[in-house]
């Protein structure tokens, strides 16, 4: 990955440029892909043809890079034989990759969060699907109510609904990357 500022190699983890400090994907004088000098206005790079974002559409874009689908109704059956056990597990997943997705990577983490429902009897789960519901309408790109509908179904003691559903978004953001 090349800074689209300055051109300068860059590691795929990387927050900044180290050269020029500008915040990665930002800028539109190089290509990401290749590091050639593009014109601003360029949509694609004539060095190696990958089709350049501008810096708007770039911030709107889910980061699904290295999230892996999962079959929802595979999770469902082995949460159920698992009495409950692959559920948390797939509670922390989607968690985390919901964070990294919505690009709210400072959130809470899913095994915190996990503790914290733990703690509390439950009670910051429903914190947990409102801020699920959140998340999930920016990896869709849709300005929806999901929260509403994540919270409610939550109340309703219908969390693994609620775990498909945010699955569901995350595989069809992976499937549109």
């Amino acid at each position: 990955m090349y800074c689209r500022n300055c051109g300068e190699q860059m590691n795929d983890n990387q927050a900044v440029c180290l050269k020029c400090g500008v915040k990665t994907g930002t800028g539109k004088s190089f290509c990401p892909n290749c590091g050639s000098a593009v014109a601003e206005e360029a949509v694609i790079c004539v060095h190696c043809g990958i089709a350049l974002k501008k810096d708007s559409e770039d911030a709107s874009i889910p980061n699904v890079e290295g999230i892996k689908k999962r079959s929802i109704v595979t999770a469902v059956l082995l949460s159920l034989i698992t009495c409950g056990i692959y559920s948390i597990y797939w509670f922390v997943c989607l968690t985390n990759e919901m964070n990294k997705a919505s690009g709210k990577t400072g959130d809470t983490s899913g095994g915190i969060a996990f503790l914290l429902s733990l703690v509390t009897c439950g009670i910051y789960e429903f914190f947990w699907a409102y801020k699920l519901g959140e998340k999930r309408d920016a990896v869709a790109k849709e300005n929806g109510s999901s929260n509403i509908v994540y919270l409610l179904l939550t109340i309703f003691g219908l969390g693994i609904v609620v775990y498909g559903l945010a699955q569901d978004a995350l595989n069809k953001a992976i499937d549109n990357q």
